[in-house]
């Protein structure tokens, strides 16, 4: 078997280990809400700092975007991957030990710089491995990961803190992190082709230079605003979808329910799909997948927006079905088209820093709908509408180029 079809082969492993990495550090950021009953009860705490845990762990995962997308462009995926594991492993180990508020915030904090760390260094790493002709489909793969850990975090972790407590839940998922973690050290390996840090042309750009250059690259900031605004979206139908349901069209609370989990795993289904549509119809462009995404997310928001309480409810899975493809399924080719605009040398740098103003939608959309729905739910849903037309208004904004790619 000669060099070339090895790489080829091993790929996929890289993939299936930065997969089931990005399953167990989803599992461990989404552990806090199933089990929040159960912090109640056990710790004596309010529901203001039971919906702290998630707040916190999201700004820490904001805050270490940029300073992780550094460090595995200078030191690495390998290393970092190794890292981000055993920070998550160690945290929520400590984590199901604690009999405290304060101390179990910091180790919050702690997964959430982990949870921060995986998209910067799992888009490096994928970056080098997989050439046009696959990317967006590697990518939306390992997004996958994120639904799947929610998903199990909502069933598994619930379930064993009903058997055991909340405690070995924790504990569990702490262990399964350090297994994967060292498990990771010993299967990523760098491209034979060429090696994994920023050097690959020979020299090491400064700090300042990149980051520089970043804030100049019009693509990729344009490319982090239609993040931003479709997050918006994602967030908003997470946190009010249900309620929405409920309240507005007088659906029961199961059939509502119901309704959200049928756009979650069109969500897992949308990162995968959109992947391969980018890479298989459109010959490696990522754009024009974007902007069928956009007017996906924008036609069903306003179906949301004039739905008639009156209609028969099992249509509303239509809706629910384009929410998920749109919303909950763009982040996988949306990252290809981030990392695209970058190029290979400032990979994870450009995650890093897309996330950064990315995930400022996904954590303003809840508070801004809320505001909204006061004056109705019509009018949230109309706002979320027009949110995702300016991103299609900006996706016609961006120029797709053919960046140097590490593989070809």
């Amino acid at each position: 078997m000669n060099q070339e079809t090895q790489s080829t082969n091993y790929k996929w492993i890289i993939l299936i280990t930065l997969f089931f990495s990005q399953v167990i550090l989803s599992i461990g950021a989404y552990a806090w809400g199933p089990l929040g009953p159960y912090l109640k009860e056990s710790l004596s705490l309010n529901s203001v700092q039971i919906g702290s845990f998630v707040s916190i762990l999201y700004l820490a995962a904001v805050v270490a975007s940029i300073p992780s997308g550094m460090s595995v462009d200078r030191w690495g995926v390998k290393i970092n991957l190794f890292i981000c594991l055993m920070l998550m492993g160690g945290a929520m180990t400590f984590a199901s030990f604690t009999k405290s508020y304060l101390s179990l915030i910091i180790l919050i904090a702690l997964s959430g710089v982990s949870y921060g760390m995986i998209n910067p260094l799992a888009s490096k790493g994928l970056n080098l491995w997989f050439d046009k002709s696959l990317r967006a489909t590697a990518f939306g793969i390992r997004q996958m990961g994120v639904t799947l850990g929610g998903a199990v975090a909502g069933v598994l972790l619930i379930y064993l803190a009903q058997l055991k407590n909340w405690n070995f839940a924790v504990l569990l998922v702490g262990l399964l992190s350090i297994g994967i973690g060292i498990i990771g050290l010993f299967f990523y390996k760098n491209p034979p082709d060429g090696p994994e840090s920023i050097s690959i042309g020979g020299k090491e750009p400064s700090q300042k230079a990149s980051i520089m250059d970043l804030l100049k690259n019009r693509n990729l900031l344009l490319t982090c605003f239609v993040m931003a605004l479709l997050g918006l979206g994602q967030t908003s139908i997470s946190a009010f979808m249900v309620l929405y349901l409920k309240e507005h069209l007088n659906f029961p609370v199961i059939l509502a329910g119901s309704f959200l989990t049928v756009a979650m795993i069109s969500g897992g289904i949308g990162r995968v799909f959109w992947g391969m549509m980018s890479d298989k119809l459109f010959k490696g462009q990522r754009l024009p997948v974007m902007k069928i995404v956009c007017a996906v997310a924008t036609v069903s928001s306003l179906a949301a927006c004039f739905w008639i309480p009156r209609l028969p409810p099992f249509l509303f899975i239509l809706v629910a079905i384009c929410w998920g493809l749109s919303y909950l399924g763009f982040q996988g080719v949306a990252t290809v088209l981030l990392v695209e605009a970058s190029g290979p040398e400032l990979a994870g740098r450009a995650t890093g820093f897309g996330i950064t103003i990315a995930w400022s939608g996904l954590a303003s959309g809840p508070v801004i709908y809320g505001m909204i729905v006061s004056f109705g739910y019509p009018y949230a849903w109309l706002f979320v509408a027009i949110t995702s037309f300016v991103a299609i208004l900006l996706c016609q904004a961006i120029h797709e180029t053919d960046v140097a790619d590490s593989r070809e």
